[in-house]
């Protein structure tokens, strides 16, 4: 299984998820409770590639959705029925409650106020009173209406109602429940991101402008929460927050869709692309990505280890490796003796990883250095800021280029 050695290591504490998050967390959270990781991944392949427009009027709508969400943001509004006004919005939504139910036995799932299981959280927001609501499986029953909830979009679905709420899609609300998640203690925060985060130019068609919009609005109360838990992070970090107590260090890990590869098919409308071939498309990219990640873990674990020779078996053969101090002109390195030798000079022993800012995987990955080389037990140069980053880029699971901008 993909990664099963880099994961060795870790025990899931929780899933949380909102929309089409919500989908994939409660099919992999549906597998785990039966201690079955190989299953959650044949069950969300099952999922969406049942959920993919195949047939020809599938087809046919599907395009029309995307045409009117393209038209929308070019600021035309295409004819539109309220999804009170038309069965095909009951019709879809029960087609939605039907495909979940073909992969998880709801009726297996009892309340787990014991705590015997991962928790799974699931966001939406209610209409009526504006309140977000987190579905938690520790409290809450959880039922194919209860994901519905999470992800009707509200001019494609009715409102959901689950016990005395009336639900919209939950990317209105927190997006994923973050705050609940600490409450499992977990010791690290792994946040699967499709809006990315950063833009290299300014949008300026409308087009454009609205996606970015999209993807703003998305991250919003992600970063929000994100950024609180750094802060208390660095807190503990410098011993302005005693450890022991109510809050603990938490490693935030951010896994991004790449924007280089879907330069043209990442806007809002995508979201609602059911084209089997973009489908397939995401589910290998998501693969690459994944595949990247768990080797960066491996190239942080010899890193924080101080381990010069795993450090260096991590690097390609014709890897190229810059370092650039500051105030210094940068100095460049080629090939497996150069690498090896800056490795066991430099990088095993003087450049430090500073984990209490997030680790961010996207086109490349990237960490914070920690300031002057500072240990965690010696860090109160910390609150000054950070040193600098390390980008690295990975291929085949090994490191074919690093950047490395400190002091």
């Amino acid at each position: 299984m993909l990664g099963s050695q880099e994961l060795a290591g870790y025990e899931i504490a929780g899933l949380s998820g909102t929309s089409g998050g919500a989908v994939c967390a409660l099919l992999a959270w549906y597998a785990l409770r039966d201690d079955d990781p190989a299953l959650a991944g044949s069950l969300l392949e099952q999922f969406w590639i049942g959920n993919s427009a195949r047939m020809p009027a599938d087809a046919l709508v599907n395009t029309w959705i995307l045409w009117a969400g393209a038209w929308q943001d070019l600021g035309v509004t295409p004819p539109a029925v309220s999804p009170y006004h038309t069965p095909a919005a009951a019709i879809g939504a029960e087609q939605f409650r039907l495909m979940l139910r073909r992969q998880v036995d709801f009726g297996r799932i009892d309340v787990d106020t014991a705590g015997r299981h991962p928790v799974l959280l699931i966001g939406a927001v209610d209409v009526l009173s504006g309140e977000f609501r987190t579905f938690s499986s520790r409290r809450d029953p959880i039922s194919a209406d209860t994901v519905l909830a999470s992800a009707a979009i509200p001019n494609l679905f009715r409102a959901v109602k689950v016990g005395n709420g009336t639900y919209w899609d939950g990317l209105f609300s927190q997006n994923p429940p973050v705050r609940e998640l600490l409450d499992a203690r977990p010791d690290e925060l792994w946040v699967i991101q499709i809006n990315p985060q950063r833009l290299d130019t300014e949008p300026t068609t409308l087009a454009d402008i609205a996606d970015r919009r999209n993807e703003l609005a998305g991250n919003l109360s992600l970063y929000q929460e994100l950024a609180f838990i750094e802060k208390i992070d660095q807190l503990l970090e410098t011993g302005q927050l005693k450890p022991g107590g109510k809050y603990q260090q938490v490693v935030v890990r951010v896994i991004e869709l790449s924007r280089a590869r879907f330069p043209r098919s990442l806007g809002a409308a995508s979201k609602l692309n059911r084209d089997p071939r973009f489908i397939q498309d995401l589910m290998a990219h998501g693969e690459q990505q994944a595949a990247e990640f768990l080797a960066a873990l491996t190239f942080e674990r010899a890193w924080l280890d101080r381990d010069p020779a795993a450090i260096t078996a991590m690097f390609a053969e014709d890897a190229e490796l810059t370092y650039a101090p500051r105030l210094s002109p940068p100095a460049h390195y080629r090939g497996a003796g150069q690498v090896r030798q800056f490795v066991q000079q430099q990088l095993s022993q003087h450049v430090r990883l500073d984990l209490t800012h997030k680790h961010v995987a996207r086109d490349r990955v990237t960490w914070t250095l920690r300031p002057g080389g500072a240990s965690r037990e010696n860090s109160a140069s910390h609150q000054n800021g950070h040193n600098g980053y390390a980008t690295a880029e990975f291929r085949a699971g090994k490191v074919v280029s690093l950047h490395i901008a400190a002091a």
